[in-house]
């Protein structure tokens, strides 16, 4: 099998080996192969620990390699050398940089080889505000819940962090949500390959430890303890629909085996900082309704309309709208059953129900298997075996409550209405 052999390093410094390169830009932010609003150097994070910085370097180096490199049709199975300039490569000699290959086998199914290579980073002096919690804000609804549920407390010194990339609906619904959250701080940052035809993986597994080495890099800058990482608990499981569905053929972004490995690899690296989801035990209509009812006021409302939850990035290939939810994929119909959970209207507009004629055609055409899985899941429901051994579990899950959760979350599900056959 071939083997993929990809190198990020800063601007100017010369590769190492033969393969696929990423410069990433040391003076300006962006750079020939990178839309960035980071340099490599990363001096806006100079007060967090060198090996902060360095993990979301290999992260990101990850998720670039990710993109890059292109699902072979039949195996699904890529082989990577990942070569990623760094400040403190002993710091990751031994388990930690096996830990991180770890952990990206399990997000994304694929084998990862990583070699660290020193490099100098240009550091202004470290001076920041510090911040009683971090939390992730991806313009997703369920971070948009956990934006409002963390905002209750005034006296919690809250910062906001989030990844930006090439979608606009994304770009559209954070814009919203900064406007919700008034004053408070909320640092959106981009990296990704600049050239849309360099991007061959458009569903990569390992943007979301990007995403969460970001929120670490950040929490550490601002001397922060704990970094939240909101998601409800249902999708978190993403429980096999099908039998094409289970293990790294499905998202394990926010998995409670995903934080079991985060969170050991933090410990052995001494990075001091708690990574948690705080709704892993509620579906996505329980963590609507525990926003409520600050999610359906003046403040808050257009930001939940145009909150994105879509997987499949838009239907404009139909006359639809890029920024609208489609409203047919799994995770559209999960939102959909959760506003129908907490029991509210959904002030969401999909193209599932704007369109109509052919454009309607196209559109379910392309969500069939989605709604193929849905519709036999309520006939049927999971078989608890199949919910149990299609991933792996932290030491001290309660099992018995993941399968209760599943239950709710489908219950939920069921209230959707799907397309006829």
């Amino acid at each position: 099998m071939q083997t993929h052999e990809i190198e990020v390093l800063p601007a100017g410094t010369s590769s190492t080996g033969a393969g696929l390169t990423f410069a990433w830009s040391t003076k300006d932010v962006s750079s020939a192969d990178l839309a960035s609003t980071m340099t490599w150097d990363l001096g806006e994070f100079a007060a967090a620990p060198v090996v902060a910085r360095d993990l979301f370097r290999i992260a990101a180096a990850a998720y670039l390699a990710d993109t890059a490199i292109a699902k072979p049709g039949v195996s699904l199975h890529r082989n990577f050398e990942l070569t990623v300039h760094v400040e403190h490569p002993s710091s990751w000699s031994g388990s930690p940089i096996s830990d991180f290959a770890d952990i990206l086998h399990w997000l994304t199914g694929d084998s990862w080889s990583i070699i660290l290579k020193p490099a100098t980073a240009r550091l202004p002096l470290a001076v920041s505000e510090p911040a009683a919690r971090v939390q992730l804000l991806s313009g997703g609804l369920d971070s948009l819940c956990g934006a409002v549920i963390g905002l209750r407390d005034s006296a919690a010194d809250v910062r906001f962090v989030g990844h930006r990339d090439a979608s606009k609906a994304v770009r559209r619904a954070q814009n919203a949500i900064a406007d919700a959250i008034g004053g408070h701080p909320y640092d959106r940052y981009e990296l990704y390959v600049r050239d849309s035809k360099r991007r061959k993986n458009h569903g990569p597994r390992s943007r979301s430890l990007m995403f969460m080495a970001l929120g670490v890099m950040t929490a550490a800058a601002h001397s922060a303890p704990e970094l939240w990482v909101p998601e409800n608990g249902f999708t978190s499981i993403n429980p096999p629909l099908d039998a094409g569905r289970g293990g790294a053929l499905t998202t394990r972004s926010t998995h409670p085996y995903t934080f079991h490995l985060l969170s050991r690899l933090l410990t052995t690296l001494l990075i001091d900082v708690v990574v948690i989801n705080p709704f892993t035990n509620l579906t996505k209509g329980q963590l609507v309704a525990a926003a409520l009812p600050e999610l359906m006021s003046d403040q808050y409302r257009d930001s939940a309309t145009t909150s994105f939850s879509c997987a499949k990035g838009g239907t404009q290939f139909h006359h639809g709208d890029s920024n609208h939810n489609c409203g047919l994929c799994v995770a559209c119909v999960v939102r959909r059953a959760a506003f129908l959970g907490a029991g509210i209207d959904d002030p969401t507009p999909y193209d599932c129900e704007l369109l109509d004629g052919a454009d309607l055609a196209g559109l379910i055409k392309q969500r069939w298997r989605d709604v193929i899985s849905l519709r036999d899941v309520f006939a049927y429901g999971i078989e608890e075996d199949a919910i149990l051994s299609a991933t792996v579990w932290p030491p001290d899950t309660d099992l018995d409550a993941v399968l209760q959760l599943v239950d709710r979350g489908l219950e939920e599900l069921r209230r959707v209405p799907l397309p006829a056959p």
